[in-house]
C-alpha cells in the first residue's frame, strides 16, 4: 500500500526534513511540499491525497483553521513546536501530533500505526469484497450433454461418479447426466461448502449423506458411496462442526 502525502509548513527547513523522512518510507509518496495551506488546497480537493503532515502555526490560516475546513479525507499528522494544541487538535480526528524538533524514530512510529491502520482496512475492504461475490455465486452450472446444454441446479445434484473420460451427475429425480468432463473440474467448479470430493471417483453432496458406514457412506436414497481412507480424516473435520465426532 502506498499513502500519498502533502507536506504543508510555512518553514522551509521543516518542509525539507519531512520531505526526506518520507523518502525513507517505502509506503509513503510526497506529492508536494506547501509553504501555506491555500497553497495545499488544490490537491486536497482533487480527493487523492490519503495523508497530510500539517504544521499549525502558519500565516493566513492556521493548521487548526484549516482542520476545520477539512471534510472527511486524508488523515492529518499536525507537525508542530506547540504541545498546548494537543488536546484541541485531537477533536478533529487527527492521527497523530508531532512536536518539533521531530526525530525520525517518532515519525517513523507514528506512520507505522498509520500503515498498519490502513492495512486493516484494506484486509477488511477484501473480505467484503469477497463476501459480496459469495453472495452473488450462481446456484446452478450448465452441462453439456446429449448435444444439449442442460442447466442443473445445485441443490438437485447428489453426487457425481468418474466414468472414464466422463462424468455421470446423479440428482434427486433419479435422472443420470453424462457429460464429457474431468473429475478434477467439477471438483474446481462446484460449492466447496455443499460438496465434497470423497474417493478420487466419487464427489457428493454432503446435504444428502445419511450416515458414515466405515469407509462407505450411505446416501439419502440409501445408494452407497466408497469414501477414500485418505479422505476420510479431511472429510469428517470438514463435516463435524460441533466437534462431536472425535
Amino acid at each position: 500500500m502506498i499513502l500519498k502525502c502533502v507536506v504543508i509548513d510555512d518553514e522551509a527547513i521543516a518542509r525539507s526534513l519531512l520531505a526526506d523522512y518520507i523518502s525513507k518510507i517505502p509506503e509513503l509518496e510526497l506529492i508536494a511540499t506547501c509553504s501555506t495551506a491555500l497553497e495545499a488546497m488544490p490537491y486536497v480537493r482533487i480527493g487523492q491525497i490519503d495523508l497530510l503532515f500539517l504544521d499549525i502555526e502558519m500565516p493566513e490560516i492556521t493548521g487548526i483553521d484549516f482542520l476545520k475546513s477539512l471534510g472527511p479525507g486524508p488523515e492529518v499528522i499536525l507537525t508542530t513546536a506547540y504541545s498546548e494544541y494537543a488536546i484541541q487538535s485531537y477533536e478533529y480526528g487527527v492521527t497523530d501530533y508531532l512536536l518539533k524538533p521531530i526525530e525520525f524514530d517518532r515519525f517513523y512510529r507514528s506512520v507505522n500505526r498509520l500503515l498498519a491502520k490502513a492495512n486493516i482496512q484494506t484486509a477488511l475492504s477484501v473480505i467484503q469484497s469477497v463476501a459480496v461475490e459469495a453472495e452473488m455465486i450462481d446456484d446452478f452450472l450448465f452441462i453439456k450433454a446429449d448435444n444439449k446444454v442442460l442447466k442443473v441446479n445445485y441443490a438437485e445434484i447428489q453426487y457425481i461418479t468418474s466414468k472414464g473420460a466422463y462424468v455421470q451427475i446423479v440428482t434427486t429425480t433419479g435422472k443420470k447426466i453424462m457429460t464429457l468432463q474431468s473429475m478434477n473440474k467439477m471438483e474446481e467448479v462446484l460449492p466447496p461448502q455443499t460438496f465434497f470430493r470423497v474417493h478420487r471417483s466419487h464427489i457428493v453432496n454432503i446435504s444428502f449423506i445419511n450416515a458414515i458406514e466405515g469407509n462407505t457412506l450411505r446416501l439419502s436414497d440409501n445408494m452407497m458411496i466408497s469414501l477414500s481412507k485418505s479422505k476420510k480424516d479431511d472429510f469428517i473435520q470438514r463435516i463435524d462442526r460441533a466437534n462431536l465426532l472425535k
